[in-house]
């Protein structure tokens, strides 16, 4: 065999072997998988158990929020078939910050279902970077975004619209999202806070943090207040807990006071983040 033949031989062989299949996970409690589940007419939830991921239907096809950690967020498609739509419907996602467990899924959702993806543009590069340090089973590649939100800005699919709020702290990027959810045909405000955690350094971003919660705060009793928490992490909103008590005549995700007192706890969180940056 030539040489030349013997080169493009080993370089097709090397090119193959370096591939990884993008192998979807066991569906196990200890991988934290959760059942999709209706929360509203028009929400669902497609998360796992550590992470939210909400799916909007709307007039014009789907929206997701959030795409869970890699590879977990392989299972989010099969989840949607589940629900009874279908993934190839699914129009925009929208991240709310850019760490691994939230942007973790999302391009290999939009390399599948050509979906249009919306996030800052700060937190963009976060991804790029928590993308470029990805190992194992938890690689990932960050995905193309198609339109960076600003605060204020909104996005309108259908008859939704989703309004976004640049809230930093968790992240310098992090966007929160505003958005109107119905049952039994009452419409009722709905909030996600981009970012809940102080797993971050530096006094700016400890500022940044409080100042966040307060403006939140502010935005949340603007009438019509917020009624709906819908935490990026579950247990933040004891979404779970929630589901188990859901009835016929109430909505047990509809409580204005719940997403006061999860403001406290992020009140909290900050002020004591706060105190320790000043003290370095």
């Amino acid at each position: 065999m030539k040489p030349t033949a013997l080169l493009l031989l080993f370089l097709s062989l090397n090119a193959f072997s370096s591939e990884q299949p993008e192998t979807i996970p066991e569906k196990t409690d200890q991988n934290g998988y959760v059942e999709p589940f209706k929360m509203f007419d028009d929400l669902y939830y497609v998360g796992d158990k550590w992470v939210s991921s909400y799916l909007i239907p709307t007039s014009e096809g789907l929206v997701l929020i959030d795409t869970l950690d890699s590879p977990y967020g392989r299972w989010i498609p099969n989840n949607i078939e589940t629900l009874g739509f279908n993934p190839k419907h699914l129009r925009y996602i929208i991240i709310t910050h850019g760490h691994s467990d939230h942007v973790g899924g999302a391009e290999y959702i939009q390399r599948h279902f050509d979906t249009q993806v919306v996030m800052s543009s700060i937190d963009f590069r976060l991804a790029k970077f928590t993308a470029k340090n990805s190992r194992g089973d938890n690689r990932f590649l960050a995905p193309k975004v198609t339109t960076f939100a600003n605060d204020g800005d909104t996005l309108v699919v259908g008859n939704k619209q989703f309004r976004f709020y640049s809230t930093p702290g968790h992240t310098r990027g992090a966007l929160s999202i505003e958005f109107n959810v119905t049952h039994q045909g009452e419409t009722h405000k709905a909030f996600i806070v981009g970012g809940n955690g102080t797993n971050f350094t530096g006094l700016e971003l400890a500022q940044q943090y409080v100042d966040s919660v307060k403006r939140i705060r502010s935005l949340s009793k603007t009438e019509p207040q917020v009624e709906v928490n819908l935490a990026s992490h579950p247990h933040l909103a004891q979404i779970f807990e929630r589901h188990a008590k859901e009835s016929r005549q109430s909505n047990p995700f509809v409580e204005p006071q719940g997403f006061q007192a999860f403001l406290d706890v992020l009140e909290e969180r900050g002020s004591k983040k706060l105190a320790q940056e000043q003290t370095h």
